[in-house]
């Protein structure tokens, strides 16, 4: 024993040794209780956590379905998505659209007409310049300390209240030419400059958009030219559904244009012959389709049908007795594990109403085992989700619907105030009370050795002391 010096030199008694087999005797029975429960304590803690992950994954997984609309979600297809794709929201109606896409959305671009002068050390001037882009706009103030060609494209560029507006320097046959684009599409979304204040080549810089200007090139145009002059008109896309329809978007993209769809058009419909009739002009179209997308429900029952079958299990290895091997899980006997497998058995039974009719799972291709587990019939689901493909959905999914049942039972156990919940916390006390147990065996256990040791020792003592007090009487007989 720790601590304890060697004894039993006078009377040859092993006091160390006489001291840890009465410990040992003492503290055995007391410690293989304590041990034994538990033992027994963190197998149901470990039982209930593994029935509580496999209810939580299934919950995890309801919270996939209701995010993916699995059992509401709409199919959207596309004769060519080259020209455009199309995506459906649940709430779309089902239905056949034809498409033209007749103008795809551009950005504006200007470009000064003159080149300028880009050497580093030539300043452009100075002063403020006012840019805009659809109703936003910003005021750059370019100083002569930094106003060569190259750094009033960055004093533009890096501006903490560009509204969208990039300026480049392209260099062509003629020089160097300054040229400002828009970040966004759209007719609206035009860039206007004012570089009324600015002294020097800025001045040059001003620009406000005149509809009724020619294109370059075009009879009328000015010249010479405008200082800036446009390179790329500002345009909304623009489709036409059904041949009767005309839509226009900033940008290539259309929302709701068709109630719950968005459309997104890449390229120009229509071949074009090479003659000057217009009747060289075949229309092409893109037709789209919104339908009921029976594939998700489906896919979502296969990995509900996997998932619950898997809890089944779950519950019930932890909850069963082998008479064969004279074997059973921790939570055998457990009246709340029976009570959860009872109480999921009875749901799986139970009729749901949809719109004032009453639907069972084995209705819609579910049925029970004799063990209370689900399977398939592959045929009679299919025809549920092609049949009835709202009713299928509001069955599983729907405010009442069989899934939010099982939910609520599922959060009735496993959820913060559940009853395995609960039942965790109390173990969670048991194992504190346990090992408080050990450690107050443990004191006792030292001062009962210390008490056995003093005994034992004083034991020998004696014993040493008897024996000396016979020698000497018997020595002084011998004389």
């Amino acid at each position: 024993m720790a601590g304890l010096s060697v004894g039993g030199l006078g009377s040859g008694l092993d006091v160390t040794g006489m001291t840890q087999q009465l410990v040992a005797a003492e503290r055995m029975p007391k410690e293989l209780r304590i041990t034994d429960e538990k033992s027994k304590v963190d197998a149901s803690l470990s039982a209930y956590g593994l029935v509580k992950s496999s209810a939580s994954t299934m919950q995890d997984m309801f919270e996939e379905f209701a995010d993916d609309e699995a059992f509401s979600s709409k199919s959207a297809s596309t004769s060519d998505s080259s020209y455009l794709s199309v995506s459906a929201e649940s709430h779309a109606q089902n239905g056949n659209y034809s498409i033209e896409v007749k103008q795809l959305a551009q950005s504006h671009k200007i470009a000064s007409s003159e080149s300028f002068n880009a050497d580093p050390g030539y300043s452009m001037g100075s002063g403020p310049l006012v840019i805009g882009i659809g109703g936003k706009e910003m005021t750059v103030d370019i100083r002569v300390s930094s106003s060569d060609l190259k750094s009033v494209v960055e004093e533009i560029n890096s501006h903490p209240e560009n509204p969208g507006i990039s300026a480049t320097i392209i260099t062509d046959n003629d020089g160097a030419k300054i040229v400002f684009a828009s970040s966004k599409t759209g007719e609206d979304n035009r860039i206007s400059i004012d570089a009324s204040g600015a002294a020097g080549d800025l001045n040059r810089l001003s620009y406000t958009y005149d509809p009724d200007l020619p294109e370059p090139g075009e009879p009328g145009y000015p010249n010479p030219p405008p200082d800036m002059m446009q390179m790329q008109a500002s345009q909304d896309a623009e489709i036409v559904i059904d041949g009767f329809s005309t839509i226009t978007s900033e940008t290539n993209k259309f929302e709701d244009a068709i109630d719950g769809v968005t459309l997104d058009a890449s390229k120009l419909t229509g071949t074009y012959g090479t003659g000057d009739d217009t009747d060289d002009i075949e229309v092409k179209s893109v037709n789209i389709e919104i339908s009921f997308d029976t594939a998700k429900p489906k896919n979502a029952i296969e990995s509900f049908v996997e998932a619950y079958n898997s809890l089944h299990e779950m519950v019930a290895s932890q909850s069963t007795y082998d008479v064969e091997t004279e074997t059973g899980g921790p939570l055998v006997g457990d009246s709340v594990s029976r009570s959860l497998l009872s109480q999921l058995r009875n749901l799986l039974n139970e009729p749901v109403t949809v719109s004032g009719q009453d639907y069972l799972l084995a209705d819609l291709g579910l049925t029970t085992t004799r063990e209370g587990k689900l399977e398939i019939d592959n045929d009679l689901l299919d025809s549920a989700i092609e049949e009835n493909f709202t009713a299928f959905g509001l069955f599983f999914d729907g405010d009442n619907g069989f899934l939010s049942k099982v939910d609520g039972l599922l959060e009735s156990f496993v959820g913060s105030d559940g009853t395995i919940t609960s039942r965790e916390d109390s173990l969670k006390e048991q194992q504190n009370r346990l090992d408080d147990d050990l450690a107050t065996l443990d004191e006792r256990m030292k001062a009962y050795e210390e008490r056995m040791y003093k005994q034992l020792s004083a034991m020998d003592a004696a014993i040493y002391k008897m024996n000396n007090e016979l020698s000497t009487m018997m020595s002084m007989l011998v004389f």
